[in-house]
């Protein structure tokens, strides 16, 4: 019987055998089966829509948009959408542009693989109402979308399986690759974005970017035209699903030099090289024109991004937070994503060049997302920007899984297996469970919520509460060790205070003059406002405003920002105990003022920096007996509003 069983666990184990395909097949049937009965219709599955009023069907937010943009394209044959957002819907009242037509931001690409799909359903639509059926023929009904959705579910396990295909060639072995790819696709933002908001075009810019990235690995050391030519079409696809890919051809930039690094005083072959990464470009802006021709006709220029050229600010990235926050960050939403990418480090030598390709691509994409106005990206299930990186995701984790198994080679097979189950199952679970709960069309969360404890299972909120009091979520390590060092704060600090602002404009005031007129406020006197504050406060209290008293000397709290431009802060004072207080901003002195009643000190930061940062109030404590509350004991100043407003240049 056990030489039965370890047979058994070889041949589960062997790197050819049919089950690691089984496997992924098993979660290609999870995701298009949770893809087909996913029911949404806006909660109105029987009105029929077309009256102007906007009611989902299985697009929704940026998806209905960008559906539209499908169907003018598709039924009208225009790049018009006025009409078709006074028929089916303008939730967020698009601007008119330039060409005295309304205006979409959102990329073309999808719109264009889209298309096609419109035309198929349409055309069986048209069957179907000869056969009795009853299906609208405008588009935008169930039966067009579920066809045409079906597609992101398609998609996504085709980027995945691009991923393992090229993990498999780098590593050899089946087990490793499949187990990496059943993990991406069930255990990150990617499942959520193929199954139950498919009207993003996250999965299509997961394989697009995938396509482009696989061919790239598997045709290295060729600089023939055809490779060339071919590469060009897959970037320039994948830049018309989102134009921010554009940077994975960094890739050619890595490969070209390291050639011509090989080739050095041999100078024409290197030159060949360079042409042929040359040819690439011109491809994929050849490749690239329906999108300018796009933005010319509805916008009417074809450079400049249509959100205005302050929704990224490449000069003020927030790596941290794309990364660890909260609110979205990647690796602490998804932690498999965060394995993946210590994996892509452990790629064996052979591989060293595609290793440091996708190492680039990875660290380019995280740069460029970091830079957006709203790094969080909105109402989103996790990073969802970086499904583009899906691919990198599934090689390095599969290298990462290949690396423990030659480590653990002495241990049984079946053990090996049941090692893989209990690190990756819980994480693949967890994420299930997440999307789970966004069902039928429930929007993702938009505001920051820490880790723990109200989203983990009932049975082991004891267990994770004791690790988070200890040490964080430690999917937040090390940004939130580095914040509780730089602040002097515990360590779980960071996961209740990032991704929080006093001013967030809204988008559309990025693309003129609104944005100078914006105002926020920081209100240190409310009850939520405990997470920031480090040392030196009392209670909130209400008397004739909301107020807090400082207690010490220095009395510090945290102030988060969003904004590279400058502002102007205005802090509400009253005497209390003393009658004079300085105030400092990141150590440095602002204001030094006498007080006599409320007073706003108003300070310019026109360098203030984005990130978190300190306002520390300076006042000596002593006793103090006012009318209304009485503070516990000497207190310095009573403090209400930081209230932020932008400087105009």
């Amino acid at each position: 019987m056990q030489a039965r069983l370890q047979g058994g666990a070889r041949r589960l184990w062997a790197s050819d055998g049919r089950r690691p395909r089984l496997m992924m097949l098993a979660a290609f049937a999870v995701i298009v089966g949770m893809y087909c009965t996913n029911q949404d219709m806006g909660g109105q599955p029987d009105v029929p829509r077309g009256d102007g009023v906007y009611r989902p069907v299985l697009a929704r937010g940026d998806g209905h948009l960008m559906y539209l943009m499908a169907r003018s394209t598709a039924l009208d044959g225009d790049w018009r959408f006025d009409n078709d957002l006074a028929r089916f819907g303008d939730p967020w009242r698009a601007r008119v542009t330039a060409t005295g037509r309304k205006g979409v931001p959102n990329p073309i690409g999808p719109a264009l693989v889209w298309t096609p799909l419109i035309w198929i359903a349409e055309a069986g639509a048209v069957v179907a109402n000869a056969l009795g059926a009853d299906i609208a023929l405008h588009g935008y009904t169930l039966w067009h979308q579920r066809f045409v959705f079906l597609s992101s579910a398609l998609f996504a396990c085709a980027a995945v399986l691009l991923g393992a295909r090229l993990a498999r060639r780098l590593l050899g072995g089946a087990w490793a690759p499949a187990y990496a790819g059943v993990a991406v696709l069930l255990g990150s933002s990617l499942t959520y974005y193929a199954t139950y908001m498919p009207s993003y075009s996250h999965a299509m810019d997961a394989l697009a970017c995938a396509a482009f990235l696989f061919y790239w690995a598997v045709t290295l050391g060729r600089s023939d035209a055809r490779r060339w030519i071919a590469l060009g079409l897959l970037l320039g696809l994948a830049m018309l699903v989102r134009v921010q890919e554009l940077a994975m051809g960094v890739v050619i930039a890595l490969e070209v030099a390291t050639e011509t690094v090989r080739r050095r005083g041999r100078w024409r072959e290197a030159a060949r090289w360079w042409l042929g990464g040359a040819a690439t470009v011109a491809v994929t802006l050849v490749v690239f024109a329906p999108q300018l021709a796009e933005w010319y006709v509805v916008f009417g220029k074809a450079t400049g991004l249509p959100q205005g050229a302050r929704f990224t600010r490449l000069d003020a990235p927030m790596i941290g937070e794309v990364l660890f926050a909260p609110r979205n960050g990647w690796f602490s939403t998804t932690p498999i994503a965060y394995a993946a990418v210590i994996g892509l480090a452990t790629l064996p030598g052979r591989a060293r060049l595609v290793a440091a390709g996708l190492c680039a691509a990875v660290v380019i994409q995280v740069y460029l997302n970091s830079t957006v106005f709203d790094w969080w990206a909105g109402a989103a299930f996790g990073q969802r920007r970086m499904c583009n990186v899906t691919l990198p995701l599934v090689v390095g984790l599969a290298s990462l899984l290949w690396r423990c198994g030659r480590l653990a080679r002495r241990l049984p097979v079946a053990a090996r297996h049941a090692i893989a189950l209990a690190v990756l199952g819980p994480m693949v679970a967890w994420n299930l469970m997440r999307v789970g709960e966004l069902r039928g069309g429930v929007a993702a969360p938009d505001a920051m919520a820490p880790s723990c404890c109200d989203r983990v299972p009932r049975p082991l909120r004891g267990v994770f509460a004791r690790i988070y009091g200890a040490i964080g979520d430690p999917f937040e390590l090390p940004a939130s060790a580095w914040f509780a060092w730089r602040h002097g704060v515990p360590l779980d600090r960071w996961d209740r205070t990032v991704g929080n602002y006093p001013l967030v404009p809204p988008l559309d005031a990025l693309q003129d003059d609104q944005l100078w007129a914006q105002r926020g406020a920081w209100r240190i006197a409310s009850g939520g406002i405990e997470p920031y504050l480090v040392t030196g406060w009392s209670r909130a209290v209400t008397a004739d405003r909301p107020l807090r008293w400082t207690t010490a000397p220095a009395a510090t709290v945290l102030v988060p920002n969003l904004m590279p431009e400058g502002q102007r802060m205005t802090l509400w004072l009253a005497p209390a105990g003393a009658q004079r207080a300085t105030v400092r901003w990141n150590g440095e002195v602002v204001a030094d003022v006498e007080l006599a009643g409320w007073t706003a000190v108003r300070f310019d930061l026109p360098g203030i920096a984005v990130h978190t940062n300190e306002l520390t109030v300076e006042a000596t404590p002593a006793p103090y007996a006012p009318p209304g509350p009485r503070p516990d004991g000497p207190v310095g100043v009573a403090v209400g509003d930081l209230e932020v407003g932008l400087l105009r240049p």
